[in-house]
């Protein structure tokens, strides 16, 4: 009695391969599946039948047309590879503090090598992400495909020519530079820890691995979690200890931490909605109800919890700022650092080639 092989497909997929013994032949259709029953005398044709059907399952798997990926996209915009992230981060470290050009990128590449597909995924100020909104009728807009037309004669790849699109109408997701955390802390020098209650893109968790400080980091969002236990596994082997936390700031307790410096970004909110959505994070009616539920007491318990003497450190615009100076929740202003953040336009848009966009990193301290 001869070898039977059952090759279950869904699709042109293969799902699974039964052998039995048995002396039937048959076919038939069940819903999604075919089931095909082959009797053989020669176990060798049954690895022919298997492999063949393997091999064009695959092949049709993988060169489905028209198909554009995430990591095809990320790897269009930014194609970073691991020895460039480990070049670049040794760089970071190797930076001295007297040497820092915050407005350099040393630094960049470790942080979208781990990051940059997750800000993709974030929602800008208009509500939609990158990896969404390539998914629309874009072109169909006559501004924007003239934008991108303008950038395809410039020079600039297909997918940088619509990432450009992108940016200018809808906003892009910056993180915060490592370089400029390392110039903080070489700044204000801390020496117990760093305490980050909005983590974000790793920027600042950066900054103090490279500078062999203790970091502490708090963020909502646990789609996160990957990249940072990535990255401290990666490069963060020879650092001091990254305590990452994945809830709502509002709901940690600070009293179980010891740090003698707060550097953080909270997110961006304008009087009626967040200049960015991220996943996880709670909704909020406006930016009243923001700062009531969560940046006003996040301040307050961490402030709180800062070691006498400690550095008290917020990068927020300026309307964000006056609403903390107007609350009187933090002591009077200790100093502000200028930072310079790249202006919406893209390089070569024939308006604003020069407008620069500021804000501030607000220091306080803790007597």
């Amino acid at each position: 009695m001869g070898e039977v092989v059952r090759v279950y497909l869904d699709g042109n997929r293969l799902s699974r391969i039964l052998i039995t013994t048995g002396g039937i032949f048959k076919f038939f259709t069940f819903q999604q599946f075919k089931i095909f029953t082959v009797v053989f005398s020669k176990n060798i044709l049954i690895y022919v039948v298997v492999v063949e059907i393997m091999k064009k399952s695959r092949k049709k798997k993988v060169t489905g047309k028209g198909r554009e990926t995430r990591k095809m996209v990320v790897n269009g915009l930014k194609h970073i590879s691991y020895q460039e992230m480990r070049s670049d981060y040794e760089a970071l470290k190797n930076i001295s503090c007297g040497d820092i050009n915050t407005v350099g990128k040393v630094g960049n590449a470790v942080m979208d090598y781990y990051f940059f597909k997750l800000r993709l995924a974030t929602k800008t100020k208009r509500g939609i992400s990158y990896f969404d909104w390539i998914k629309t009728n874009w072109m169909k807009n006559e501004s924007e495909k003239r934008f991108y037309e303008f950038n395809i004669k410039i020079g600039k790849t297909p997918e940088k020519a619509r990432y450009s699109v992108f940016r200018l109408y809808y906003g892009a997701v910056h993180g915060f530079k490592p370089v400029i955390a390392k110039m903080m802390y070489c700044t204000y020098k801390p020496r117990i820890g760093v305490l980050d209650f909005s983590a974000g893109w790793g920027g600042r968790c950066l900054g103090a691995m490279a500078l062999g400080i203790p970091y502490i980091g708090v963020d909502s969002n646990i789609s996160l979690r990957g990249a940072y236990e990535t990255m401290v596994k990666d490069i963060g082997t020879n650092s001091s200890p990254v305590t990452m936390k994945f809830q709502d700031a509002v709901e940690v307790d600070y009293s179980k931490f010891n740090y003698d410096m707060v550097l953080t970004s909270p997110p961006y909110f304008k009087k009626t909605k967040a200049v960015e959505t991220y996943p996880h994070m709670p909704v909020y009616k406006d930016g009243e109800d923001y700062n009531e539920r969560f940046l006003f007491p996040v301040i307050c318990k961490t402030f709180k919890n800062l070691a006498k003497g400690g550095v008290y450190a917020l990068n927020v615009p300026q309307p964000m700022f006056e609403n903390i100076k107007r609350a009187g929740i933090l002591p009077g202003l200790y100093t502000k650092h200028v930072m310079y953040v790249q202006s919406r336009f893209a390089k070569g848009n024939p308006k604003n080639t020069h407008k620069k966009y500021e804000e501030y990193i607000y220091v306080w301290k803790k007597n």
